[in-house]
Order: structure tokens, then sequence, then C-alpha cells
């Protein structure tokens, strides 16, 4: 329902917000799924290009909702303006950011450094139902007092 959801999010700043528990936990799992999904340089590039476009197009998409729902009240009116904004000002970074990511693009990885951050992808977003990752849960459960036998 556009006209209520600037209402609920007007006069906050999200990146001023603590994450709870939930998005932190939300968010591990994300980016370990983004992770293993492209596990090379060029597959992220690619896979942040793709993210950029789906958030501009939603942030358009919200923009012109907005702009047609017809506000009941001079005060949603201000705050309705507030929110677009807002909004546009978000659509300008991502404009920047496209640009920085276009030059990315440009950057050829020798296979040497392709090979290198597949390799530290299993480091830094293991794979949770990999048999090694299993093993080292099960270790990690033996030594705080569980009753599982190691494999």
């Amino acid at each position: 329902m556009p006209s209520d959801a600037f209402q609920e999010f007007s006069g906050q700043d999200p990146w001023e917000r603590e994450p709870s528990a939930d998005e932190q936990v939300r968010f591990q799992q994300l980016f370990g799924d983004l992770m293993r999904r492209q596990p090379s340089l060029k597959g992220q590039q690619q896979q942040l290009w793709v993210c950029l476009q789906a958030l501009q197009s939603l942030t358009q998409s919200v923009v012109r909702a907005l702009a047609s729902d017809a506000p009941r009240s001079s005060r949603q009116g201000q705050q309705r303006q507030e929110v677009l904004q807002d909004l546009r000002s978000l659509q300008a970074w991502l404009l920047s950011v496209e640009v920085l990511l276009e030059r990315t693009g440009e950057v050829n990885w020798p296979q040497a450094v392709e090979r290198l951050a597949q390799e530290l992808v299993g480091e830094l977003a293991p794979d949770p139902g990999s048999l090694r990752r299993l093993q080292l849960n099960q270790l990690l459960d033996l030594s705080s007092g569980g009753d599982c036998e190691p494999f």
C-alpha cells in the first residue's frame, strides 16, 4: 500500500539503526549464499551489477507509485515529498555506483588471481552442508559437551 509506506519510514535513517540479531543472522546467510553462488571476482562483479540493476528498478517503481498516489493531508504531502527526495538521492547514489562498477568491469583478472579468490570464498563463506564443515561443527559440539560421536 504505497500511501502508508512513507509514514512508516519517514524521519528514520535506516543506516543509523542497529541491526537486530535476526537481521544479522539473515545477513550472514545471504552473504554466504552470495559468495558461494559466484566464487570468483568476475562472478562477484556480475552479481553486483545485477543487484544494482534490481535496486534501481525497484526504487524507480516505488518513486512512481508514491508520486502518483495523492496525499490525504498537507502533512502527508510534506512527508511524501521528503521520502521522494530521499529516494531520488538514493537513485543518484546508485548511478554513481553504476559508473564505478563499469570501471571495475574493465579490469581483467589473471587466472591465478581468480583461483585464489575461489579458494578464499571457501574460507569466507564455507558451505554449511559440506562434509568438512559438518565435521568441524561436530568437533565444536563435542568440545562444548555435546553427545555426538565424530565421523
